[in-house]
Protein backbone atom coordinates (compact mmCIF):
# COMPACT_ATOMS: atom_id res chain seq x y z
CA UNK A 1 0.00 0.00 0.00
CA UNK A 2 1.13 3.47 -0.73
CA UNK A 3 0.77 6.46 1.42
CA UNK A 4 1.50 10.42 0.98
CA UNK A 5 0.16 13.93 3.02
CA UNK A 6 1.61 17.15 2.76
CA UNK A 7 0.03 20.52 2.50
CA UNK A 8 -1.73 21.50 -0.79
CA UNK A 9 -2.03 25.46 -1.95
CA UNK A 10 -4.81 25.18 -4.88
CA UNK A 11 -7.23 22.99 -6.75
CA UNK A 12 -4.67 22.67 -9.47
CA UNK A 13 -1.89 21.81 -6.97
CA UNK A 14 -4.16 19.62 -5.85
CA UNK A 15 -4.80 17.71 -8.31
CA UNK A 16 -1.41 17.33 -9.47
CA UNK A 17 -0.60 15.54 -6.32
CA UNK A 18 -3.03 13.17 -7.17
CA UNK A 19 -1.94 12.35 -11.01
CA UNK A 20 1.56 12.16 -9.35
CA UNK A 21 0.42 9.64 -6.61
CA UNK A 22 -2.14 7.27 -8.98
CA UNK A 23 0.30 6.77 -11.77
CA UNK A 24 3.32 6.06 -9.12
CA UNK A 25 1.88 4.16 -6.56
CA UNK A 26 -1.90 2.76 -7.99
CA UNK A 27 -1.22 1.61 -11.71
CA UNK A 28 -3.01 4.38 -13.54
CA UNK A 29 -1.45 5.57 -16.90
CA UNK A 30 -1.99 9.18 -17.86
CA UNK A 31 -4.27 9.54 -21.13
CA UNK A 32 -4.02 13.65 -20.95
CA UNK A 33 -2.95 16.81 -18.47
CA UNK A 34 -3.24 20.17 -19.82
CA UNK A 35 -4.62 23.17 -19.06
CA UNK A 36 -8.30 23.70 -19.69
CA UNK A 37 -9.56 27.71 -19.40
CA UNK A 38 -7.89 28.91 -17.32
CA UNK A 39 -7.52 25.49 -15.10
CA UNK A 40 -6.15 21.55 -15.53
CA UNK A 41 -7.81 18.87 -16.60
CA UNK A 42 -6.78 15.27 -15.97
CA UNK A 43 -7.45 11.65 -17.82
CA UNK A 44 -6.52 8.59 -15.93
CA UNK A 45 -6.42 4.54 -17.40
CA UNK A 46 -6.31 2.04 -15.12
CA UNK A 47 -5.55 -0.79 -17.97
CA UNK A 48 -6.41 -3.80 -15.68
CA UNK A 49 -9.48 -2.50 -14.35
CA UNK A 50 -10.58 -0.54 -17.59
CA UNK A 51 -11.32 2.29 -15.33
CA UNK A 52 -11.38 5.36 -17.03
CA UNK A 53 -11.41 8.51 -14.47
CA UNK A 54 -11.94 12.24 -15.25
CA UNK A 55 -10.52 15.17 -13.42
CA UNK A 56 -10.51 19.00 -13.86
CA UNK A 57 -9.77 21.32 -11.48
CA UNK A 58 -11.72 24.95 -10.99
CA UNK A 59 -11.30 27.65 -9.41
CA UNK A 60 -12.39 26.35 -5.46
CA UNK A 61 -12.69 22.50 -6.10
CA UNK A 62 -12.02 19.64 -8.05
CA UNK A 63 -14.63 17.67 -10.16
CA UNK A 64 -14.45 13.96 -11.45
CA UNK A 65 -16.22 11.39 -13.25
CA UNK A 66 -15.97 8.24 -14.62
CA UNK A 67 -16.94 7.16 -18.17
CA UNK A 68 -16.38 3.91 -20.37
CA UNK A 69 -13.60 5.04 -22.79
CA UNK A 70 -11.82 8.16 -23.37
CA UNK A 71 -11.70 10.35 -26.33
CA UNK A 72 -8.96 13.02 -26.29
CA UNK A 73 -10.70 15.03 -29.07
CA UNK A 74 -13.98 15.39 -27.00
CA UNK A 75 -14.60 18.01 -24.32
CA UNK A 76 -13.73 17.16 -20.36
CA UNK A 77 -17.42 16.69 -19.52
CA UNK A 78 -18.05 14.82 -22.56
CA UNK A 79 -16.64 11.71 -22.30
CA UNK A 80 -18.25 8.61 -23.47
CA UNK A 81 -20.64 6.23 -21.00
CA UNK A 82 -20.18 8.85 -18.13
CA UNK A 83 -21.58 8.61 -14.09
CA UNK A 84 -22.60 11.64 -12.66
CA UNK A 85 -20.01 14.17 -11.42
CA UNK A 86 -19.06 14.72 -7.66
CA UNK A 87 -16.34 17.09 -6.15
CA UNK A 88 -14.14 18.49 -3.08
CA UNK A 89 -13.40 21.54 -2.42
CA UNK A 90 -10.07 22.02 -0.48
CA UNK A 91 -9.41 24.59 2.51
CA UNK A 92 -8.63 27.93 0.80
CA UNK A 93 -5.33 28.97 0.49
CA UNK A 94 -3.22 25.92 2.33
CA UNK A 95 -5.03 22.81 3.13
CA UNK A 96 -3.52 19.40 4.48
CA UNK A 97 -4.53 16.93 2.29
CA UNK A 98 -4.17 12.81 2.75
CA UNK A 99 -3.52 9.93 -0.39
CA UNK A 100 -4.08 6.27 0.18
CA UNK A 101 -3.41 3.69 -2.83
CA UNK A 102 -2.87 0.55 -3.81
CA UNK A 103 -3.10 -1.13 -7.64
CA UNK A 104 -6.92 0.41 -9.04
CA UNK A 105 -7.51 2.26 -6.48
CA UNK A 106 -6.93 6.43 -5.00
CA UNK A 107 -8.46 7.95 -2.32
CA UNK A 108 -7.93 11.65 -1.23
CA UNK A 109 -8.68 12.87 1.95
CA UNK A 110 -8.14 17.02 2.14
CA UNK A 111 -9.07 19.60 4.39
CA UNK A 112 -12.37 21.51 3.99
CA UNK A 113 -12.37 23.67 7.34
CA UNK A 114 -10.19 24.26 10.06
CA UNK A 115 -11.41 20.82 11.64
CA UNK A 116 -13.06 19.38 8.88
CA UNK A 117 -12.26 16.64 5.95
CA UNK A 118 -13.78 15.76 2.84
CA UNK A 119 -13.01 12.66 0.74
CA UNK A 120 -12.26 12.19 -3.11
CA UNK A 121 -12.48 8.54 -3.85
CA UNK A 122 -12.01 6.32 -6.88
CA UNK A 123 -11.12 2.86 -7.73
CA UNK A 124 -12.01 -0.61 -8.57
CA UNK A 125 -14.17 -2.69 -6.30
CA UNK A 126 -13.11 -6.13 -5.20
CA UNK A 127 -15.51 -7.93 -6.86
CA UNK A 128 -17.48 -10.50 -4.72
CA UNK A 129 -19.05 -11.88 -7.96
CA UNK A 130 -18.39 -12.14 -11.44
CA UNK A 131 -20.13 -9.32 -13.87
CA UNK A 132 -18.19 -6.05 -16.41
CA UNK A 133 -17.58 -3.26 -14.80
CA UNK A 134 -16.82 -2.72 -10.79
CA UNK A 135 -15.44 0.82 -11.21
CA UNK A 136 -16.64 3.48 -8.42
CA UNK A 137 -16.46 6.75 -8.02
CA UNK A 138 -17.27 8.77 -4.77
CA UNK A 139 -17.31 11.22 -1.94
CA UNK A 140 -19.17 8.81 0.33
CA UNK A 141 -22.25 11.12 0.04
CA UNK A 142 -22.61 10.21 -3.69
CA UNK A 143 -21.67 6.85 -4.99
CA UNK A 144 -21.62 6.12 -9.13
CA UNK A 145 -21.06 2.12 -9.74
CA UNK A 146 -20.20 0.36 -12.83
CA UNK A 147 -22.48 -2.58 -13.05
CA UNK A 148 -22.85 -3.84 -16.37
CA UNK A 149 -25.79 -6.42 -14.85
CA UNK A 150 -29.27 -7.46 -15.64
CA UNK A 151 -28.94 -6.98 -19.51
CA UNK A 152 -27.36 -3.10 -19.33
CA UNK A 153 -24.07 -2.20 -20.96
CA UNK A 154 -21.72 0.47 -19.96
CA UNK A 155 -24.34 0.70 -16.88
CA UNK A 156 -23.24 3.47 -13.97
CA UNK A 157 -25.75 2.95 -11.42
CA UNK A 158 -26.43 6.34 -9.00
CA UNK A 159 -29.38 7.25 -6.93
CA UNK A 160 -31.54 6.41 -3.69
CA UNK A 161 -34.06 4.46 -5.04
CA UNK A 162 -35.58 1.98 -7.33
CA UNK A 163 -33.60 -0.15 -9.69
CA UNK A 164 -30.23 1.84 -10.18
CA UNK A 165 -29.86 2.48 -6.43
CA UNK A 166 -26.69 2.31 -4.64
CA UNK A 167 -25.40 1.64 -1.13
CA UNK A 168 -22.15 2.06 -0.37
CA UNK A 169 -19.55 3.21 2.03
CA UNK A 170 -22.11 3.39 5.11
CA UNK A 171 -23.99 0.56 6.94
CA UNK A 172 -26.16 1.57 10.01
CA UNK A 173 -24.74 -1.68 11.50
CA UNK A 174 -21.79 0.27 12.83
CA UNK A 175 -23.84 2.54 14.35
CA UNK A 176 -26.26 0.01 16.22
CA UNK A 177 -23.11 -2.87 17.38
CA UNK A 178 -20.53 -1.94 19.50
CA UNK A 179 -21.74 0.75 21.39
CA UNK A 180 -18.41 1.12 23.22
CA UNK A 181 -15.09 1.02 20.79
CA UNK A 182 -12.89 -0.02 21.47
CA UNK A 183 -14.42 -3.00 22.75
CA UNK A 184 -13.97 -3.12 26.53
CA UNK A 185 -13.51 -6.83 27.28
CA UNK A 186 -10.16 -7.43 24.33
CA UNK A 187 -9.31 -3.67 23.48
CA UNK A 188 -10.40 -4.49 19.82
CA UNK A 189 -11.78 -1.89 17.51
CA UNK A 190 -13.80 -3.58 14.95
CA UNK A 191 -13.53 -2.67 10.93
CA UNK A 192 -16.14 -3.79 9.02
CA UNK A 193 -16.20 -3.97 5.33
CA UNK A 194 -16.98 -1.05 3.17
CA UNK A 195 -19.44 -2.87 0.91
CA UNK A 196 -20.87 -1.82 -2.20
CA UNK A 197 -24.42 -3.06 -3.06
CA UNK A 198 -26.57 -2.18 -6.12
CA UNK A 199 -30.69 -2.59 -6.43
CA UNK A 200 -32.07 -5.33 -9.04
CA UNK A 201 -34.99 -4.91 -11.15
CA UNK A 202 -36.61 -8.46 -9.81
CA UNK A 203 -38.32 -8.52 -7.20
CA UNK A 204 -37.89 -4.37 -7.19
CA UNK A 205 -36.07 -2.50 -4.37
CA UNK A 206 -33.77 -5.81 -3.63
CA UNK A 207 -30.41 -5.41 -3.72
CA UNK A 208 -27.21 -7.65 -4.45
CA UNK A 209 -23.56 -7.29 -2.83
CA UNK A 210 -21.38 -6.44 -5.89
CA UNK A 211 -18.43 -6.03 -3.59
CA UNK A 212 -16.11 -4.09 -1.60
CA UNK A 213 -13.63 -1.22 -1.57
CA UNK A 214 -10.51 -1.99 -1.05
CA UNK A 215 -8.06 -0.29 1.74
CA UNK A 216 -10.86 1.41 3.40
CA UNK A 217 -13.12 -0.06 6.45
CA UNK A 218 -16.07 1.62 8.30
CA UNK A 219 -15.90 1.91 12.23
CA UNK A 220 -17.54 3.36 15.01
CA UNK A 221 -15.52 6.14 16.34
CA UNK A 222 -17.92 7.20 19.59
CA UNK A 223 -15.46 9.94 20.76
CA UNK A 224 -12.66 7.36 21.19
CA UNK A 225 -10.63 8.60 18.21
CA UNK A 226 -10.40 11.86 16.50
CA UNK A 227 -9.40 12.68 12.40
CA UNK A 228 -5.70 11.43 11.79
CA UNK A 229 -5.70 9.10 14.61
CA UNK A 230 -4.07 5.24 13.82
CA UNK A 231 -5.81 1.97 14.45
CA UNK A 232 -3.37 -0.76 14.02
CA UNK A 233 -4.69 -4.40 13.52
CA UNK A 234 -2.89 -7.53 12.62
CA UNK A 235 0.34 -5.23 11.22
CA UNK A 236 -2.18 -3.24 9.57
CA UNK A 237 -2.56 0.53 9.95
CA UNK A 238 -5.81 2.34 9.39
CA UNK A 239 -5.86 6.14 9.67
CA UNK A 240 -8.98 7.16 11.56
CA UNK A 241 -11.36 10.45 9.38
CA UNK A 242 -14.88 11.00 10.28
CA UNK A 243 -16.41 11.71 6.82
CA UNK A 244 -20.17 12.57 5.93
CA UNK A 245 -22.25 9.55 6.94
CA UNK A 246 -19.68 8.09 10.06
CA UNK A 247 -16.02 7.38 10.76
CA UNK A 248 -13.80 5.38 8.30
CA UNK A 249 -10.50 4.09 7.81
CA UNK A 250 -7.79 4.03 5.38
CA UNK A 251 -5.25 1.67 4.86
CA UNK A 252 -1.86 2.81 5.05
Amino acid sequence: MAFQSGITTSANDLLDKIRLFAMGACGYAQLMYQADAGYLRLHLLHAASGQVVNLHSYAGYIAGYGSTSFNSGAAYSSQTVASGSYSVSPLSGSAEYFLFGGDGWCYCIVQTASTTYAPFLFGAMTKTCTFTGGAFLTDTYSTYVRADIDGNTNKWKAGNSGVDVVRAFYSGITRQLDNYSPIAFNGVTPLYPATIEVGRPIPSYFYSMMGFAPGMCLLRVNGQYVNKDVVTLGGNDWMVFTLSYGGYGFLK
